[in-house]
């Protein structure tokens, strides 16, 4: 057999695509249900392989939702940097960031919520929540810091420490909601107003 053309890409392989499937199955399966309720032999049949095969592939059911959340990871912070990057109190940036995601806890929030409440208990998903909010809370504290130079926010809690609560508080508020998309417009003015005071939001059906 002739080999390859050089610099042609090889397609993904046999067992990149059976991982793959493994992963699709269980987006699917906490779609419908609680990830206490899956099974291992669940994961295995929707990727069409063993039981057995399943574990060259995860050696936990954990490893999974691991490969999960890290696979969420850019999508979290994807959609928040017009607003973590800009200065002053841009509502419809903050709007943008919040409604994005809003729809990915619509669409992941068992996945989400689960990670959030078994983070403390589970190392692998507590090393993953940090590493998330401590981007977030990061160039949040940044922005913070550069809107208070430039006289657009008040002086307050320590830069860090508000970008902290906010942190906290939308991934509260979104873990405790059934309908995440219709917390946006609330978000936006509790985010604003514990940044820059009481700064009037108005919201697109004003």
């Amino acid at each position: 057999m002739s080999p390859a053309p050089a610099g042609r890409r090889r397609g993904p392989s046999k067992g990149d695509l059976r991982e793959k499937a493994i992963l699709d199955t269980a987006r699917d399966l906490l779609s419908r249900k609680p990830l206490a309720d899956i099974t291992i032999d669940e994961l295995a049949a929707g990727a069409e392989i063993s039981r057995s095969s399943f574990y060259f592939y995860f050696d936990s059911k954990l490893a999974v939702v691991v490969a999960l959340l890290h696979g969420l990871s850019g999508e979290v912070s994807r959609d928040a940097g017009p607003w973590l990057d800009g200065t002053g109190p841009d509502a419809e940036a903050l709007r943008r960031s919040l409604a994005a995601l809003a729809t990915l806890w619509r669409d992941q929030g068992r996945l989400l919520a689960g990670a959030l409440a078994a983070a403390p208990g589970c190392p692998p998903i507590a090393r993953w929540r940090a590493a998330l909010r401590e981007a977030h809370v990061e160039r949040l504290a940044a922005r913070i810091t550069r809107d208070r130079a430039a006289g657009h926010a008040p002086d307050g809690p320590a830069a860090h420490v508000l970008a902290a609560m906010i942190d906290d508080l939308r991934s509260a508020a979104f873990a405790a909601a059934t309908d995440p998309e219709a917390l946006v417009d609330d978000l936006v003015t509790v985010e604003l107003r514990m940044m820059y005071g009481n700064f009037r939001v108005h919201h697109p059906d004003e």
